[in-house]
């Protein structure tokens, strides 16, 4: 398997890595285009309105939809054939700004995703240069903000983004290597998957454990410390180990984390 076959295998097989241009000024040109051109249509049909308001025979046109839609060939018709021509372009335009909707909601890719796809388009033993035509620098810095994720990883809390791209790599580059089987290498040689539900339910657990130990150790702290001032301190202490850890480990929101602290 080689060339966009490859890539393709890579991108299927593991979703996180599906990351492609948007091409975001292309389709906003586009739709400059069409807003352009509907609105000369626009211009145009007015004048026509105008012009028929004026002619006896046409002058029910703008009251009556039968008159206007039913007439004679040539000027009986012509402001009727213009609504026709606009109608498209609107269904046309309406249609891209919906899809362009659609596109400006995907999210970009974690830049840990990122950086290991442009690592493994240039390793011999996985991508090995695989595209060669003008596209294969579309991943490039330069596009970066260009970039979306069609199926990303769900973004972490700072505890999990630290956990599963800084210690995981280096427990996998000293010891999890040696316990894990490689993927098919379709995809490129050296390629290992740690499920990523098994990395969050692992950090759930740790993020229980603290849960509980923060409150249970603060009561044993205030317990043993006799001095009134060293307890207040005491208090400020853990108090601001609470809110670290809900800001370290979860995903709540200041408001959130502010009154969990002032419980």
């Amino acid at each position: 398997m080689a060339g966009y076959a490859k890539v393709a295998q890579l991108m299927g097989s593991q979703e996180e890595f599906s990351i492609l241009r948007r091409f975001r000024t292309l389709n906003m040109q586009r739709l400059l285009y069409l807003h352009a051109e509907i609105i000369h249509l626009e211009a145009e049909l007015n004048q026509l309105v105008t012009r028929d308001a004026a002619h006896e025979e046409r002058r029910f046109h703008s009251s009556d939809w039968w008159s206007l839609s039913q007439g004679e060939k040539g000027d009986n018709l012509e402001q009727w054939e213009k609504f026709l021509e606009l109608s498209e372009k609107l269904d046309r335009y309406n249609d891209e700004l919906l899809k362009q909707t659609s596109l400006a909601k995907l999210p970009q890719p974690r830049k840990h995703d990122l950086e290991f796809l442009r690592s493994w388009f240039q390793r011999p033993g996985m991508g090995s240069f695989p595209l060669l035509g003008m596209d294969r620098d579309a991943w490039d810095v330069k596009n970066e903000d260009d970039l979306i994720a069609i199926n990303p990883r769900t973004t972490p809390d700072m505890f999990s983004k630290w956990f599963t791209e800084g210690l995981i790599p280096r427990y996998h580059h000293i010891l999890g290597k040696r316990f894990r089987k490689p993927l098919s290498e379709t995809t490129g040689a050296g390629i290992y998957h740690y499920r990523e539900s098994s990395l969050e339910s692992f950090i759930s657990i740790i993020a229980t454990v603290m849960a509980s130990l923060l409150p249970i150790c603060s009561v044993v702290a205030l317990y043993l410390v006799q001095s009134n001032n060293l307890r207040l301190g005491m208090v400020a202490i853990f108090s601001a180990c609470f809110s670290l850890a809900l800001a370290v480990m979860t995903n709540a929101r200041r408001v959130e984390v502010f009154a969990a602290t002032a419980a």
